[in-house]
C-alpha cells in the first residue's frame, strides 16, 4: 500500500504518492457510504448461488464467516496472514489492523475464536506487515519507531479466557518503520522493506533464535523496496540452483524487478534490474512454482496510467541476469490491484474494490490468464481507488481463505471448484446402491484422486477418473447400502496437482411400507397381491380393502350402486347397494300407473313418503327423474 492519505467525509480514503492528489467525485463517495449502510455481518457459511452471497457477487467462492469493522472495535484492517500449529494442525487467523494483531482460531471457521490482540508497539498505523516463521510472527509496521515485534504463537494453543491482550516476546530496533515483511523460514532471515536503513532498501535480520534477532546485512543498490519475495530458488536457472533470490518490486525511481542473491546476507548483490514500460509504481508480484514465470502489480498503473482494467504485467524470468517482460493481462474491472500469491496454477489476486479474483495461469506461456473465481465484498463499485481487499491469505491446508477488507473487515471464505448433482439424498434400504455426479469448474488442475470420509462400513464406491480434466464431470456410484439403515453424512474430496476442494452430502432412509394391487385404480388394492417398497409403485395402492380388483366402484367405504352388489366390501348388500326398482303398484313394471301414484304422492315431506326414491326427505323432480329413467322395465331386468 503506498503511503499518503487524505480525509473524504468520515472515511480514510488512500491515495499514491502523486503531484496531485485525487478526489473522489461526491457520487462515488455516496455510493460508497450506501453500501457500508446495507452491508452488515453475515454469520455461518452461505454458498454462492446464482452469482451471489447475500449482497456479494461471486463465482466459485463460498462465505464462511464475516467480522465486520464494528467488531473490531472500528479499527481498519491491513496484511493478514495465517499460522498452523504443527502439533495438531490447528489453523490460526493473524489480523493486521491500524492498532495491533488480532488472531483468531479457525478450526470453526464458521464461528472463529478471537483469542486475543498483540497491540501496536508505538502509535496507530495504517500499514501493518505480517509474516511467520518456525511459529514466530514478526511484525513490522510504519508507525514511527515500531521496529519489529516478535510473538511467539504457541502461547495461542491454551487460551482458557479469550479475548486476552497480549505482550510481545521479544522486539527488534534495527530500523524503526517498516512497510513490508518478508521471511524465508528455510534459511532463517527476515527481509524488511521500506525501513529508514539502507536506502529503503532489504534490511535482513537473522531470526535464527528468533527471541535474539540480529542484523545480518542489506542492500540498497537499487534504492527503496516496497516489496520482495525470497526462495531457496530452485528453477531453470542453473547458476542460480540453491542459491537465496530475492525477487524485489521497487516502486518507481524508475519502476523496476530487481533480483537480489542474498544467500550471503552481508554480501547481498545484485543479479539483475530491469525496468518495464509504462510503469508507474512496481508494488508486488510471485514467481510461478517452476520458476519460469511471474506475475506483477504495478499500483498506480490503472490510476496513472493508460489502462482502464486491472492490469497484471506478465514476466519470464527462465534466465534470472535478463528477465523479459512478456506483456499483460488486463482483468474485467478497472479495480486497482494491490497483492498476489500463486499457487499451482492459480494466482489469487486481491483487487481493491473488486475482492478476491483467482486466475487460472496454466496458459501463462501464451500470455493467456483466465479468471476462474471472485469474491466482491464491496459490491456497488469497482473504481479505481483503494478501498476494499488489502491482502488475502491462500495457504491454509483447509482451502478456507481469510481476506482483509480495510473498512470492512475480515472475511473467511472458500473457494470451491467441486459441486455435487445433490448435497441431500433420500435412499432405499432396499436398494444396494446410489449414484451422484461429481463436476469439476475450469482452473482446477488434475490429475485428480478421490477421497472419502464417512461412509459406513461395508459402503464401498466405484468412479472413473481417467483422463478426466476440468471443465468435466463424473459419476460416483455408492455400493452396499443395504447393509446400512441409519442417516449418515460423508464427504467427498477431490485432490488435483496442487488444489483439494470437498463437500458434504447427507443420506437419509425412506421408511418402507406395503403396496396393494390396484388394477382397476380405484386407489384401494387387493390385500391378495402386495409388495414392499420404499415409493407407491405402479399399478399399486398404498391401502387395502378392493374385494373386486376389476370393478372401480367396489372398494372399503364404496358408497352403493343399487345395482345388488356389495359396493362398501362389508361382506352384505344393504342400503343403497340393493337392486332398486320403483314400482309403486306392486306388479313389478314400471308404467303409467306408477306415474300417477307419483304425482298423488308429490311434494310428500317426511320419513314415510313411498315415492322418495332418493331418501333425502321429499318427493320432488329428482325422484320423479329415477322413476323416468326406468319407465317401461320391469323389476327383475
Amino acid at each position: 500500500m503506498i503511503k499518503q492519505w487524505v480525509f473524504v467525509d468520515v472515511h480514510f480514503i488512500n491515495y499514491p504518492d502523486l503531484s496531485a492528489p485525487k478526489v473522489i467525485p461526491y457520487p462515488s463517495m455516496i455510493r460508497f457510504l450506501i453500501v457500508f449502510f446495507l452491508v452488515g455481518n453475515i454469520a455461518g457459511a452461505q454458498k454462492c448461488e446464482d452469482g451471489f452471497v447475500g449482497p456479494y457477487p461471486c463465482n466459485h467462492v463460498d462465505l464462511l464467516a464475516h467480522i465486520a469493522t464494528e467488531q473490531l472495535g472500528g479499527a481498519s484492517t491491513n496484511e493478514v496472514w495465517g499460522w498452523t500449529d504443527p502439533l495438531d494442525g490447528k489453523e490460526y487467523v493473524l489480523l493486521g489492523m491500524s492498532t495491533g494483531v488480532r488472531f483468531y482460531d479457525i478450526e470453526d471457521p464458521q464461528s472463529p475464536i478471537w483469542l486475543g490482540t498483540l497491540p501496536k508497539h508505538t502509535t496507530n498505523s495504517l500499514w501493518r506487515t505480517l509474516r511467520v516463521a518456525n511459529n514466530y510472527l514478526f511484525v513490522g509496521s510504519e508507525a514511527s519507531n515500531h521496529g519489529m515485534q516478535i510473538f511467539d504463537l504457541t502461547r495461542l494453543r491454551d487460551i482458557f479466557n479469550p479475548p486476552q491482550n497480549f505482550t510481545e516476546d521479544a522486539h527488534y530496533s534495527g530500523f524503526g518503520k517498516c512497510h513490508t515483511l518478508e521471511v524465508n523460514a528455510e534459511t532463517g532471515y527476515v527481509y524488511a522493506c521500506g525501513t529508514n536503513t539502507y536506502s529503503g532498501g532489504l534490511h535482513i535480520v537473522n531470526i535464527q533464535d528468533p527471541l535474539n534477532p540480529v542484523i545480518a546485512g542489506g542492500y540498497d543498490v537499487d534504492g527503496y523496496t516496497h516489496e520482495v519475495q525470497v526462495v531457496v530458488y530452485q528453477g531453470p536457472d542453473p547458476d542460480y540452483i540453491g542459491r537465496t533470490v530475492a525477487f524485489c518490486y521497487n516502486g518507481n525511481n524508475p519502476a523496476s524487478l530487481t533480483l537480489v542473491d542474498v544467500t550471503d546476507p552481508s554480501d547481498a548483490t545484485t543479479i539483475s534490474i530491469t525496468n518495464y514500460p509504462n510503469g508507474y509504481y512496481c508494488h508486488q508480484g510471485w514467481i510461478t512454482e517452476d520458476g519460469n514465470f511471474l506475475l506483477m502489480d504495478d499500483e498506480l498503473d490503472e490510476t496513472s496510467g493508460p489502462f482502464d482494467n486491472t492490469r497484471t504485467l506478465i514476466w519470464n524470468v527462465s534466465d534470472l541476469n535478463q528477465p523479459v517482460y512478456l506483456g499483460d493481462h488486463l482483468g474485467p474491472t478497472a479495480a486497482v490491484d494491490h497483492n498476489q500469491f500463486i499457487i499451482g496454477n492459480l494466482s489469487y489476486q486481491s483487487n481493491y474494490t473488486a475482492g478476491l479474483r483467482i486466475l487460472d495461469i496454466t496458459n501463462i506461456a501464451d500470455l493467456q490468464l483466465d479468471e476462474v473465481a471472485y469474491f466482491d465484498h464491496l459490491p456497488g463499485s469497482n473504481a479505481a481507488i483503494f478501498q476494499g481487499e488489502w491482502m488475502s491469505y491462500p495457504f491454509f491446508e483447509s482451502g478456507v481463505v481469510p481476506v482483509s477488507d480495510m473498512y470492512q473487515g475480515l472475511f473467511l471464505l472458500e473457494p470451491n471448484f467441486v459441486e455435487v448433482s445433490t448435497t441431500e439424498i433420500v435412499q432405499c434400504p432396499l436398494v444396494d446402491s446410489l449414484q451422484f455426479v461429481v463436476s469439476l469448474s475450469q482452473g482446477f488442475a488434475g490429475p485428480f484422486e478421490v477421497e472419502f470420509l464417512g461412509l459406513p462400513s461395508g459402503v464401498y464406491a466405484s468412479y472413473t477418473i481417467d483422463g478426466l480434466s476440468s471443465p468435466g464431470n463424473f459419476t460416483i456410484t455408492l455400493h452396499g447400502m443395504t447393509q446400512v439403515a441409519n442417516t449418515f453424512v460423508f464427504e467427498v474430496s477431490v485432490i488435483g496437482s496442487s488444489h483439494r476442494y470437498s463437500r458434504t452430502i447427507e443420506v437419509t432412509f425412506a421408511l418402507t411400507a406395503t403396496y396393494y394391487s390396484d388394477v382397476d385404480s380405484d386407489g384401494f388394492g387387493t390385500s391378495e397381491i402386495s409388495q414392499i417398497a420404499c415409493s407407491l409403485p405402479l399399478g399399486y395402492a398404498s391401502v387395502a380393502g378392493d374385494c373386486d380388483d376389476n370393478d372401480n366402484s367396489v372398494f372399503s367405504g364404496a358408497p352403493g350402486t343399487g345395482d345388488g352388489i356389495d359396493n362398501n366390501c362389508n361382506g352384505s348388500i344393504e342400503g343403497s347397494e340393493i337392486n332398486f326398482c320403483p314400482d309403486l303398484d306392486g306388479n313389478l313394471q314400471i308404467n303409467t300407473q306408477d306415474i300417477i301414484i307419483f304425482f298423488g304422492g308429490y311434494d310428500c315431506f317426511g320419513a314415510q313418503c313411498p315415492s322418495d326414491f332418493n331418501d333425502d326427505g321429499i318427493v320432488n323432480v329428482s325422484d320423479l327423474m329415477i322413476l323416468l329413467a326406468d319407465f317401461g322395465q320391469y323389476c327383475w331386468e
